[in-house]
């Protein structure tokens, strides 16, 4: 008589997916995308935490992985950009883009949300990740902050 194995198999969302459009830059962020009905094709945009939740539990710590990696890859391509060009007044788009797609991965691992339902190994690389998004979000607005003050400074205010 045999004995039966399970095999726990982290299944992907049934109504979810992660776009990623076509960039070279790292600017562009992917988005995720609820499907309509029994379709594969995606129609509305949401955050990641709205995705998580329409989610079964047992597919969202892959999710939130995805998600991560796909923040990892918008993180190098953007460090490779920032140290081809030199620009004085920073990219804005670049780095707000980058701090929308952080934020909502910040968001989800709060344990208010679905962190505390996360491995707790996933949750500290993903804000070992955000982290490090913030920072390069940080000098990709620094230029803009300088502009500002200086337009601000000629105007009178």
């Amino acid at each position: 008589m045999g004995m039966s194995v399970a095999t726990v198999i982290e299944s992907g969302p049934d109504r979810h997916a992660l776009l990623a459009p076509e960039c070279d830059c790292g600017g562009c962020a992917p988005t995720w995308a609820r499907r309509r009905g029994k379709s594969r094709r995606s129609a509305e945009p949401v955050t990641l935490v709205a995705a998580l939740r329409g989610e079964a539990a047992d597919c969202r710590a892959g999710m939130v992985r995805e998600h991560r990696e796909s923040l990892s890859t918008m993180l190098a391509l953007i460090d490779r950009s920032l140290a081809q060009t030199v620009d004085d007044l920073g990219h804005p788009g670049v780095g707000l883009a980058l701090v929308m797609f952080a934020g909502e991965l910040a968001s989800a691992l709060q344990p208010a949300e679905l962190g505390a339902e996360l491995p707790e190994q996933l949750v500290r690389v993903c804000e070992q990740t955000v982290t490090a998004a913030m920072l390069t979000a940080a000098g990709c607005l620094a230029g803009m902050g300088d502009m500002i003050g200086a337009l601000g400074e000629l105007a009178g205010y």
